[in-house]
């Protein structure tokens, strides 16, 4: 299955949007620029109890919910030997939502590169996701063993159409 990447851009603000609602009873919540986005940061979010900023990049898993593996994206565009966010993203918190189980996981970017060559080793070889002209490389961790990696583990709550 080819994606397009038009739905998948609506589908993806969709979800950003959902964790947006979700996270702003904690965290005033800042969408990034231009150069933020280029470094693989959605969102920068203040801590309203002492002001602490943080660096975070969204991802969503519609695909997960089925397969109970989350999709770590290793090669973004293998036509260019561009490396996937699991490699290059800069924020310093990933929240990898998973919409069919109405769960968030919370991993902190360091700890996640330092499970990803063992994770690699344990479930490769890395599967190709086909896109217009390209594909998407990345390995998928089973959820039980990417929620070990996770800081917190947090049920979605809200009103749910991503």
């Amino acid at each position: 299955m080819i994606y397009q990447m038009q739905e998948q851009l609506d589908r993806g603000e969709q979800a950003e949007a959902l964790l947006d609602e979700h996270f702003s009873d904690r965290f005033k919540i800042t969408p990034a620029g231009r150069t933020e986005q280029r470094n693989g940061i959605d969102r920068i979010f203040e801590a309203r109890a002492n002001g602490k900023r943080y660096a975070i990049e969204y991802k969503t898993d519609w695909t997960a919910g089925r397969t109970r593996n989350a999709f770590i994206e290793t090669i973004s565009v293998d036509t260019m030997n561009v490396l996937g966010w699991a490699y290059t993203s800069q924020a310093e918190w990933l929240i990898y939502f998973v919409p069919d189980h109405k769960t968030i996981y919370i991993v902190r970017f360091s700890h996640l590169r330092q499970q990803l060559e063992g994770w690699i080793q344990a479930y490769g070889p890395e599967k190709a996701i086909p896109n217009d002209g390209y594909y998407t490389h990345g390995i998928t961790v089973p959820l039980k063993v990417f929620q070990k990696c996770s800081s917190k583990v947090e049920k979605f709550s809200g009103q749910e159409d991503a």
